[in-house]
């Protein structure tokens, strides 16, 4: 972390545009009382890495019949006939 990385909460506060600038470059970083508190990421960034999908396991009876149909078909797939997907 640079000292330009890092910023008051009072600098964040009355000079919000200035503080938000380059965030796509690097973070920055907010302190109270010269204690890191919170850290500004660009959007980008955060979506990136922290809105992963959820994954939800559905009961049988909350899945139309093609989906089942599918499903099990997936089941009887060998793993050497998988490929990897990146």
């Amino acid at each position: 972390m640079s000292q330009d990385q890092c910023i008051s909460v009072t600098e964040l506060r009355t000079n919000t545009q200035d503080c938000l600038e380059n965030l796509e470059k690097e973070p920055k970083y907010i302190f109270i009382n010269n204690r890191p508190i919170a850290v500004l990421l660009d959007i980008n960034v955060y979506e990136a890495n922290f809105m992963k999908p959820e994954l939800v396991e559905l009961e049988t009876d909350e899945v139309d019949e093609n989906l089942l149909k599918q499903a099990k078909q997936a089941k009887k797939i060998k793993k050497s006939d998988l490929i990897n997907i990146h």
